[in-house]
């Protein structure tokens, strides 16, 4: 029998933990082995396989690599800041944008007089009760002298009105009577004297007649009344546009003043023969005041358009409204209510407007602005109250100013940002005599409408600091600070996924061994 000391018995290992320290083992050689492989520089070092590298160097390098990661996200943080602030920039893309890639402006001939008094006695006819008395007939002649001078806004004369007792014209339509008393085509132009790029054109089917916040105007290349958009269905080119410039170049018409349209005994002075030209995009309804003219009789009028692209890149639509301050095209607009017109500031404006009338007076005017569907017109009962709230029709203020300005009259406070995509127009106006022939007697006025120049300017509004920007600029401080890649975040994203899959794999087998058991 052989006798085994104690000295020779090896001591029982606890149960398992010969397997866990085997474990822990392959866990740590495997993450050795990968990082020791990596392509972030200094981690090979760190984790080199040769047992005689002293353990002071790869702490070293271990202090190196975390002092360039530490680095590489400060510097990451900065530029994500930046990204965050999302400021805008405008820069000038170029100065040689061909003219011919925009549309020709809209071109409106608003007359000072706005009744054709050779009508008046049929619109009495057509418009009044049958047998109207002498009251009634005074009525319906001071609201024809109204009329005769009034645009949206300057409603203070209409007060004269409720003086009268009109209870028998209530049901008149002011719209519908300013349109049969406006001036039509063939009766201010003179026939063939319409000429658009070099080539002669029928007046009357250049221009036609538009509602605006002068009242009923001709307009030329609009696309904002039916007959307006019944054009483009039928021309392709509509609405016109224009490649060349100078005069002679663009639009050119004569208008003629008819005494006989004037009102009876009326001193020429009192309401001159002269025209309010406007100059606007083709789908605004109307135009700031900048962009609209006089033209008086006995005149020859040159204006040159000089036209300025403003285009807000896509890439901005992910910012706040209040940051970007301006609205796309295809985004929905809050405070513009749901119309036909396409959005722009001056097309919120007039909304914003007609829709003042409808709170204060709880009617609209269509003859004026973008009708309201479901809404009653304004007869003339409302005068009294048209009359008492002008200050608030023809006022628009801006946000916040009560705070800096002291202002007596209301206004009315309209939220209408830019539009992101648009178009300005710099116009200047070069005016003369007219030389007559010894023959003529009409009162003319000659005008011209082109382009100063073949390119206009283009300036482009875009994010300073894009996403684009913050992923090459976060790659290019990467490989700086830490030598790294997209590569290295897939080696240590594939590095995690192993060692996920080896923990489960065992625990499965741990799991599995302990049921056999």
């Amino acid at each position: 029998m052989l006798l085994y000391t104690k000295e020779l018995v090896a001591p029982r290992p606890r149960p398992g933990h010969g397997l866990l320290k085997f474990k822990k083992q392959k866990y740590k050689n495997f993450v050795r082995h990968s990082l020791a492989h990596s392509t972030v520089h200094g981690l090979q070092h760190v984790f080199e396989e040769e047992e005689e590298r002293h353990v002071w160097l790869r702490y070293f390098w271990l202090f190196i690599v975390a002092s360039s990661s530490i680095g590489c996200f400060a510097i990451y943080s900065l530029l994500e800041h930046r990204h965050d602030e999302q400021q805008l920039v405008s820069i000038i893309e170029t100065t040689q944008l061909p003219v011919y890639s925009i549309e020709f402006p809209a071109v409106a001939i608003c007359p000072w007089s706005h009744v054709n008094w050779a009508r008046a006695k049929a619109a009495a006819h057509r418009f009044l009760p049958a047998n109207p008395n002498n009251e009634i007939l005074e009525g319906f002649h001071q609201l024809l002298s109204l009329l005769d001078k009034a645009n949206f806004g300057n409603f203070e004369k209409l007060d004269r009105l409720s003086t009268r007792n009109l209870t028998d014209l209530m049901n008149l339509s002011v719209t519908k009577l300013s349109s049969y008393l406006a001036y039509r085509c063939d009766e201010l132009f003179v026939p063939d004297s319409c000429i658009f790029d070099e080539t002669p054109f029928d007046c009357c089917k250049l221009f036609v007649q538009e509602h605006t916040e002068k009242g009923l105007c001709l307009v030329f290349n609009s696309m904002i009344s039916e007959n307006s958009r019944q054009k483009q269905l039928t021309n392709e080119f509509y609405p016109y546009k224009l490649s060349t410039a100078g005069e002679g170049t663009g639009l050119q018409f004569t208008l003629q003043l008819n005494e006989s349209f004037l009102r009876p005994g009326t001193i020429i002075y009192e309401i001159p023969f002269a025209m309010n030209l406007m100059i606007k995009e083709p789908r605004q309804w109307t135009q700031q005041m900048a962009n609209v003219f006089h033209l008086y009789a006995h005149t020859e009028n040159f204006v040159a358009v000089h036209p300025t692209v403003f285009e807000t890149t896509p890439s901005t639509n992910q910012m706040k409204l209040r940051q970007r301050r301006c609205y796309f095209d295809y985004e929905r607009k809050p405070y513009y209510p749901e119309t036909d017109l396409a959005y722009s500031r001056e097309n919120c404006i007039a909304v914003c407007l007609h829709h003042a009338v409808l709170r204060v007076c709880n009617c609209s005017t269509p003859g004026y602005y973008p009708p309201i569907e479901g809404t009653r017109e304004c007869s003339v009962l409302d005068a009294k109250c048209l009359a008492q709230n002008a200050d608030i029709f023809s006022y628009v203020k801006m946000r916040d100013q009560d705070k800096y300005i002291n202002d007596s009259r209301r206004g009315q406070l309209c939220h209408c940002p830019e539009n992101c995509n648009s178009r300005q127009y710099k116009l200047t106006l070069n005016v003369r005599n007219i030389n007559y022939d010894a023959n003529e007697t009409r009162k003319l006025i000659k005008t011209q409408v082109f382009y100063g120049q073949r390119v206009m300017t283009k300036i482009v509004t875009k994010l300073r600091y894009t996403t684009l920007d913050l992923l090459a600029n976060f790659g290019g401080i990467l490989g700086l600070y830490m030598g790294a890649s997209a590569l290295s975040f897939i080696e240590v994203g594939y590095l995690l996924v192993k060692l996920l899959w080896m923990l489960l794999k065992d625990g499965y087998l741990k799991i599995k061994t302990m049921f056999v058991n």
